[in-house]
Protein backbone atom coordinates (compact mmCIF):
# COMPACT_ATOMS: atom_id res chain seq x y z
CA UNK A 1 0.00 0.00 0.00
CA UNK A 2 2.77 2.30 0.79
CA UNK A 3 4.66 1.47 -2.21
CA UNK A 4 1.43 1.90 -4.45
CA UNK A 5 1.20 5.64 -2.07
CA UNK A 6 4.66 6.94 -3.48
CA UNK A 7 3.92 5.58 -6.84
CA UNK A 8 0.83 7.75 -6.84
CA UNK A 9 2.91 10.63 -5.31
CA UNK A 10 5.76 10.44 -8.28
CA UNK A 11 3.22 10.28 -10.80
CA UNK A 12 1.62 13.27 -9.54
CA UNK A 13 4.85 15.53 -9.17
CA UNK A 14 6.47 14.37 -12.46
CA UNK A 15 3.26 15.47 -14.36
CA UNK A 16 3.10 18.75 -12.29
CA UNK A 17 6.36 19.29 -13.31
CA UNK A 18 5.69 19.09 -16.62
CA UNK A 19 3.09 21.39 -16.33
CA UNK A 20 5.27 23.69 -14.54
CA UNK A 21 7.82 23.21 -16.74
CA UNK A 22 5.57 24.58 -19.72
CA UNK A 23 5.29 27.97 -17.65
CA UNK A 24 8.96 28.13 -17.30
CA UNK A 25 9.66 27.85 -21.00
CA UNK A 26 7.76 31.24 -21.12
CA UNK A 27 9.82 32.78 -18.39
CA UNK A 28 13.25 31.77 -20.16
CA UNK A 29 11.81 33.42 -23.71
CA UNK A 30 9.95 36.44 -22.37
CA UNK A 31 11.89 36.85 -19.28
CA UNK A 32 15.02 38.59 -21.83
CA UNK A 33 13.03 40.19 -23.96
CA UNK A 34 11.38 42.63 -21.64
CA UNK A 35 14.42 43.35 -19.90
CA UNK A 36 16.06 43.98 -23.55
CA UNK A 37 18.61 41.84 -23.57
CA UNK A 38 17.12 39.82 -27.00
CA UNK A 39 16.81 41.96 -30.60
CA UNK A 40 13.27 41.82 -30.61
CA UNK A 41 10.45 44.88 -31.33
CA UNK A 42 8.15 44.20 -28.82
CA UNK A 43 7.04 47.97 -27.96
CA UNK A 44 4.59 47.71 -30.03
CA UNK A 45 2.51 45.23 -28.27
CA UNK A 46 1.51 44.61 -24.39
CA UNK A 47 3.99 42.12 -23.52
CA UNK A 48 4.64 40.54 -19.91
CA UNK A 49 4.86 36.66 -18.65
CA UNK A 50 1.05 36.05 -19.44
CA UNK A 51 -0.03 38.05 -22.40
CA UNK A 52 0.07 37.51 -25.27
CA UNK A 53 -1.08 33.78 -24.89
CA UNK A 54 1.30 31.26 -26.18
CA UNK A 55 2.68 31.20 -29.99
CA UNK A 56 4.82 30.10 -32.02
CA UNK A 57 7.92 33.08 -31.66
CA UNK A 58 8.58 32.43 -35.76
CA UNK A 59 4.82 33.17 -36.98
CA UNK A 60 3.43 34.10 -34.18
CA UNK A 61 0.32 32.15 -34.72
CA UNK A 62 -2.03 31.60 -31.70
CA UNK A 63 -1.22 27.99 -30.03
CA UNK A 64 -4.90 26.43 -29.42
CA UNK A 65 -4.88 24.22 -25.60
CA UNK A 66 -4.40 20.68 -27.48
CA UNK A 67 -1.15 22.37 -29.48
CA UNK A 68 0.27 23.50 -26.06
CA UNK A 69 0.19 19.70 -24.14
CA UNK A 70 3.84 19.90 -22.55
CA UNK A 71 6.13 17.05 -24.12
CA UNK A 72 3.50 15.47 -25.99
CA UNK A 73 2.18 18.58 -28.52
CA UNK A 74 6.27 18.43 -29.28
CA UNK A 75 5.69 14.36 -30.29
CA UNK A 76 2.82 14.69 -31.93
CA UNK A 77 4.06 17.91 -34.05
CA UNK A 78 7.31 15.94 -34.61
CA UNK A 79 9.20 19.03 -33.52
CA UNK A 80 7.38 21.43 -36.11
CA UNK A 81 5.17 24.37 -35.83
CA UNK A 82 1.40 23.15 -36.79
CA UNK A 83 1.15 26.38 -39.07
CA UNK A 84 4.39 27.90 -40.44
CA UNK A 85 6.44 24.05 -40.31
CA UNK A 86 9.84 26.15 -38.17
CA UNK A 87 11.26 23.90 -36.24
CA UNK A 88 10.70 23.92 -32.30
CA UNK A 89 13.55 24.73 -30.38
CA UNK A 90 14.55 21.24 -28.52
CA UNK A 91 14.93 23.58 -25.23
CA UNK A 92 10.65 23.27 -24.90
CA UNK A 93 10.50 19.71 -24.40
CA UNK A 94 13.89 19.35 -22.08
CA UNK A 95 12.80 21.83 -19.75
CA UNK A 96 9.40 20.42 -18.98
CA UNK A 97 11.35 16.82 -18.82
CA UNK A 98 14.12 18.21 -16.31
CA UNK A 99 11.19 19.97 -14.64
CA UNK A 100 9.15 16.93 -14.37
CA UNK A 101 12.26 14.75 -13.77
CA UNK A 102 13.72 17.22 -10.84
CA UNK A 103 9.62 17.33 -9.21
CA UNK A 104 10.04 13.44 -8.88
CA UNK A 105 13.18 13.17 -7.39
CA UNK A 106 12.30 15.90 -4.78
CA UNK A 107 8.79 14.15 -3.43
CA UNK A 108 10.90 11.17 -3.38
CA UNK A 109 13.46 12.33 -0.75
CA UNK A 110 11.42 15.09 1.02
CA UNK A 111 9.77 14.36 3.86
CA UNK A 112 6.61 16.02 3.90
CA UNK A 113 4.79 17.50 1.33
CA UNK A 114 5.60 21.70 2.39
CA UNK A 115 9.19 20.49 2.14
CA UNK A 116 8.28 19.25 -1.49
CA UNK A 117 6.77 22.50 -2.36
CA UNK A 118 9.32 24.68 -1.48
CA UNK A 119 11.78 22.87 -2.79
CA UNK A 120 10.31 22.56 -5.68
CA UNK A 121 9.60 26.28 -5.93
CA UNK A 122 13.27 27.28 -5.53
CA UNK A 123 15.39 24.87 -7.97
CA UNK A 124 12.04 25.39 -10.49
CA UNK A 125 13.72 29.61 -10.23
CA UNK A 126 16.92 28.17 -10.32
CA UNK A 127 16.12 26.54 -13.53
CA UNK A 128 14.95 29.24 -14.98
CA UNK A 129 18.17 31.16 -13.84
CA UNK A 130 20.21 28.55 -14.83
CA UNK A 131 19.13 28.49 -18.68
CA UNK A 132 19.35 32.19 -18.97
CA UNK A 133 22.50 32.60 -17.55
CA UNK A 134 23.52 29.97 -20.20
CA UNK A 135 22.32 31.82 -22.91
CA UNK A 136 22.62 35.49 -22.19
CA UNK A 137 24.96 35.50 -19.05
CA UNK A 138 22.52 37.20 -17.35
CA UNK A 139 21.13 36.80 -14.44
CA UNK A 140 17.53 38.57 -13.16
CA UNK A 141 17.97 40.08 -9.73
CA UNK A 142 13.64 39.42 -9.84
CA UNK A 143 14.56 35.96 -9.33
CA UNK A 144 17.85 36.02 -7.33
CA UNK A 145 16.62 38.07 -5.07
CA UNK A 146 13.54 35.67 -4.55
CA UNK A 147 15.59 32.72 -4.31
CA UNK A 148 17.46 33.88 -0.97
CA UNK A 149 13.45 34.46 0.26
CA UNK A 150 12.21 31.35 -0.64
CA UNK A 151 15.20 29.69 1.30
CA UNK A 152 14.74 31.48 4.34
CA UNK A 153 10.95 31.01 4.71
CA UNK A 154 11.80 27.19 3.95
CA UNK A 155 14.39 27.33 6.96
CA UNK A 156 11.32 29.63 9.06
CA UNK A 157 8.74 26.78 8.35
CA UNK A 158 10.71 23.68 8.50
CA UNK A 159 14.39 24.31 10.70
CA UNK A 160 13.79 27.27 12.83
CA UNK A 161 16.02 25.71 14.60
CA UNK A 162 18.71 26.47 11.57
CA UNK A 163 17.40 30.21 11.25
CA UNK A 164 20.46 31.57 12.48
CA UNK A 165 23.06 29.64 10.32
CA UNK A 166 20.48 29.87 6.92
CA UNK A 167 21.05 33.55 7.43
CA UNK A 168 24.69 33.56 8.02
CA UNK A 169 24.71 31.19 5.12
CA UNK A 170 22.76 34.00 2.61
CA UNK A 171 25.59 36.70 3.99
CA UNK A 172 28.63 34.41 3.61
CA UNK A 173 27.88 33.35 0.42
CA UNK A 174 26.72 36.54 -0.84
CA UNK A 175 30.14 38.44 0.71
CA UNK A 176 32.31 35.60 -0.83
CA UNK A 177 31.44 36.42 -4.05
CA UNK A 178 31.78 40.24 -4.03
CA UNK A 179 35.07 40.33 -2.31
CA UNK A 180 36.15 37.80 -5.16
CA UNK A 181 34.83 40.24 -7.76
CA UNK A 182 36.10 43.22 -6.45
CA UNK A 183 39.66 41.43 -5.86
CA UNK A 184 39.43 40.54 -9.37
CA UNK A 185 39.09 43.84 -10.67
CA UNK A 186 41.60 45.12 -8.76
CA UNK A 187 44.02 43.13 -9.94
CA UNK A 188 42.52 42.92 -13.25
CA UNK A 189 41.09 46.24 -13.40
CA UNK A 190 37.96 44.77 -15.04
CA UNK A 191 35.00 43.00 -14.25
CA UNK A 192 35.07 39.61 -13.79
CA UNK A 193 32.14 38.22 -11.80
CA UNK A 194 28.78 39.46 -11.65
CA UNK A 195 26.40 39.80 -8.58
CA UNK A 196 24.01 37.62 -9.51
CA UNK A 197 26.15 35.04 -9.04
CA UNK A 198 26.77 36.48 -5.51
CA UNK A 199 22.97 36.65 -5.13
CA UNK A 200 22.24 32.77 -5.68
CA UNK A 201 25.49 31.84 -4.16
CA UNK A 202 23.61 33.53 -1.06
CA UNK A 203 20.20 31.88 -1.71
CA UNK A 204 22.47 28.37 -1.45
CA UNK A 205 23.69 29.32 1.71
CA UNK A 206 20.11 30.75 3.14
CA UNK A 207 19.04 27.28 2.55
CA UNK A 208 21.48 24.84 3.61
CA UNK A 209 23.42 26.92 5.87
CA UNK A 210 26.84 28.52 5.97
CA UNK A 211 28.61 25.41 6.35
CA UNK A 212 27.57 23.47 2.79
CA UNK A 213 29.11 26.68 1.05
CA UNK A 214 32.74 25.34 0.39
CA UNK A 215 31.08 21.76 -0.73
CA UNK A 216 28.68 23.31 -2.84
CA UNK A 217 31.32 25.70 -4.19
CA UNK A 218 34.03 23.05 -4.71
CA UNK A 219 31.60 20.75 -6.73
CA UNK A 220 30.25 23.45 -9.12
CA UNK A 221 34.16 24.36 -9.96
CA UNK A 222 34.70 21.02 -10.94
CA UNK A 223 31.59 21.07 -12.73
CA UNK A 224 32.10 24.56 -14.22
CA UNK A 225 36.05 23.11 -15.82
CA UNK A 226 34.61 19.89 -16.73
CA UNK A 227 31.72 21.29 -19.03
CA UNK A 228 34.00 24.31 -20.50
CA UNK A 229 36.79 21.20 -21.42
CA UNK A 230 34.18 19.38 -22.79
CA UNK A 231 32.70 22.32 -25.23
CA UNK A 232 36.14 23.17 -26.38
CA UNK A 233 36.88 19.28 -27.32
CA UNK A 234 33.79 18.95 -29.10
CA UNK A 235 33.64 22.47 -30.57
CA UNK A 236 37.44 21.93 -31.48
CA UNK A 237 38.75 24.88 -29.87
CA UNK A 238 42.14 25.69 -29.06
CA UNK A 239 42.29 25.50 -24.86
CA UNK A 240 44.35 28.91 -25.52
CA UNK A 241 40.99 30.28 -25.91
CA UNK A 242 39.67 29.69 -22.66
CA UNK A 243 41.87 33.07 -21.02
CA UNK A 244 39.03 35.22 -22.44
CA UNK A 245 36.28 32.97 -22.05
CA UNK A 246 33.22 33.88 -20.13
CA UNK A 247 31.72 31.20 -18.21
CA UNK A 248 27.88 30.98 -17.07
CA UNK A 249 28.39 29.92 -13.22
CA UNK A 250 24.67 29.60 -12.03
CA UNK A 251 24.34 26.22 -13.69
CA UNK A 252 27.70 24.86 -12.25
CA UNK A 253 25.98 26.27 -8.63
CA UNK A 254 22.71 24.73 -9.15
CA UNK A 255 24.53 21.01 -9.93
CA UNK A 256 26.53 21.74 -6.76
CA UNK A 257 23.63 22.21 -4.73
CA UNK A 258 21.73 19.12 -6.20
CA UNK A 259 24.65 17.35 -5.22
CA UNK A 260 24.92 18.37 -1.77
CA UNK A 261 21.27 19.03 -0.67
CA UNK A 262 20.07 15.10 0.19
Amino acid sequence: MELLLIRYELIFFFLGGLIVGSFLNTVIYRLPLIMGYEEKDISFIKFNLAYPASHCPNCESKLPFYLNIPLLSFIWLKGRCSFCKDKISTQYPLIELVTGILFSWIALNSLDLLQSAILCIFFSALLVLSVIDSKFQLVPSQISLSLIVIALLYNFLLNPDLVKDALLGALCGYLFFFLIEKLFKYLKGIEGLGRGDAKVFASMGALMGWQYLPYILLAASLLGLISVLIFFAVEKKPFRELKGYSIPFVPALSFGLLINLF
